[in-house]
C-alpha cells in the first residue's frame, strides 16, 4: 500500500529546492471551512516536513491558525486524503482534488518567503499560483 511518505520521495524534485524547516500542514474534516479557526479543539494532522535530506511525514495535532508554525495549510474534506492515495497517481488526484472544491488551501507566508522557502515547483505542479498571505 502507498503511503504519503512514498508519495513525496517519488516526487523528491518538486521538493529539491524547499529549505529545512519548511513545512505543509494537512488537516482534514468536513466541511474543511469548519476548521479555520484561530484556536480550536485539536484534531490529527499531517505534516509534511522538509528535513536536511528530504521531506517527512509527520503526524501532529492541528489547534488552530494561531499556532500553526507551516508555510502552508490544506484542509481536505474528510476522506479527501484517503481517495488521492489510493489513486494511480496521487499528487494529479490532489491536484484534481484542489480544483474541485474538495480542498482549500491557506497560505500563511508571503509570496517571497514562499518562493525563497522553495516551494515554487511543487506550487506550480499542483497548478497553484502563488497568491500571498492569508492571515
Amino acid at each position: 500500500m502507498t503511503t504519503w511518505q512514498d508519495v513525496l520521495a517519488q516526487h523528491a524534485h518538486l521538493f529539491a529546492e524547499v529549505q529545512p524547516g519548511a513545512s505543509i500542514a494537512l488537516a482534514p474534516g468536513s466541511p474543511p471551512r469548519a476548521q479555520v479557526k484561530q484556536v480550536r479543539d485539536p484534531v490529527p494532522m499531517q505534516l509534511w516536513l522538509r528535513g536536511p535530506d528530504r521531506m517527512a511525514v509527520v503526524d501532529g495535532e492541528y489547534r488552530g491558525l494561531k499556532s500553526l508554525v507551516s508555510d502552508v495549510l490544506f484542509l481536505p474534506e474528510a476522506g479527501a486524503l484517503e481517495t488521492a492515495l489510493a489513486h494511480e497517481a496521487p499528487l494529479s488526484e490532489l491536484k484534481r482534488e484542489l480544483r474541485d472544491g474538495r480542498m482549500l488551501v491557506m497560505v500563511m507566508r508571503s509570496r517571497s518567503e514562499l518562493r525563497e522557502r522553495g516551494w515554487s515547483e511543487f506550487f506550480e505542479a499542483l497548478g497553484l499560483p502563488f497568491q500571498g498571505t492569508c492571515r
